[in-house]
């Protein structure tokens, strides 16, 4: 009876030390997915080196790896703020595109933590979005809007950077305001509208009667061209009537007394 008593104590002594190889041979390697880095803690304490893509060794009991996702995330954030004319904007919704940076991914692990998004993303985000809408009017956010997206971008990346938190886009999704101003702005642009359309009847009817003007001045000149010309043929007409009537007149004979070239001109039906 002891015998097999001790062969089974054997045996099961022999199984807790295969299972303890095989649990030690599996905590001694590490795999890393795609787009991700490992992160290494040795009792507690972040290393300098990291873990890359693929299967890496650690030491079992010792070292513990974290995952770090470095692939480009996607957060979006929305929040009531005020514009530089203290006009209120109901949702100033915007999309920040990031991603962090592999080699420093054990910094942002040691200062932050895995949850750097509540801690450093959002915040950074919320005070970026009340700085710009700060230093523009209601108006200007509307019709600058590419400016303003700008802006949100170098004051989120400057705020994130440093972190080891790379900004690669940020887009603004939704702004907007109450509905006493919405309507106010409505209001403005009918006004503004009707302003520019009353502008355009004015410069119109200034070209029209320019356009007459110089139609008017144009017949009057033609007018006095003409009247030019009619009073030429008129005084034309006149002399050769009256050269008409003196050679009617002739006899066919030269006066015996000389008129002179006067005389003669008038007989000149040529001239």
């Amino acid at each position: 009876m002891e015998p097999e008593f001790k062969r089974a104590m054997k045996w099961i002594i022999a199984a807790f030390v295969a299972l303890f190889i095989i649990i030690t041979l599996c905590s001694s390697f590490k795999s890393i997915p795609t787009g991700f880095v490992g992160v290494k803690t040795r009792f507690g304490q972040v290393q300098s080196t990291m873990l890359n893509e693929g299967l890496n060794f650690k030491i079992p009991y010792i070292e513990k790896i974290t995952l770090m996702d470095c692939r480009t995330q996607k957060v979006e954030y929305s929040m009531e703020t005020s514009s530089k004319d203290l006009q209120k904007i109901s949702n100033f919704s915007i999309a920040v595109n990031y991603n962090i940076s592999k080699d420093t991914a054990n910094k942002l692990y040691r200062e932050v933590g895995v949850d750097y998004k509540a801690i450093i993303v959002e915040p950074a985000i919320k005070e970026a979005i009340k700085s710009v809408t700060a230093n523009y009017t209601a108006e200007e956010l509307i019709t600058k809007r590419n400016e303003v997206s700008a802006m949100a971008t170098e004051q989120i990346y400057n705020k994130l950077n440093d972190k080891g938190i790379s900004v690669t886009s940020v887009n603004i999704l939704d702004l907007s305001f109450s509905k006493e101003f919405d309507e106010a702005i409505e209001k403005k642009q009918i006004v503004e509208q009707q302003t520019q359309q009353a502008k355009y009847e004015l410069e119109k009817a200034k070209v029209e009667n320019e356009k007459k003007i110089e139609n008017a001045k144009a017949e009057a000149e033609v007018m006095k061209q003409q009247n030019q010309e009619i009073t030429d043929k008129t005084l034309e007409l006149r002399r050769l009537e009256v050269q008409q009537k003196l050679i009617e007149k002739w006899n066919g004979q030269l006066p015996s007394t000389s008129l002179g070239n006067d005389f003669n001109g008038l007989l000149n039906i040529n001239k």
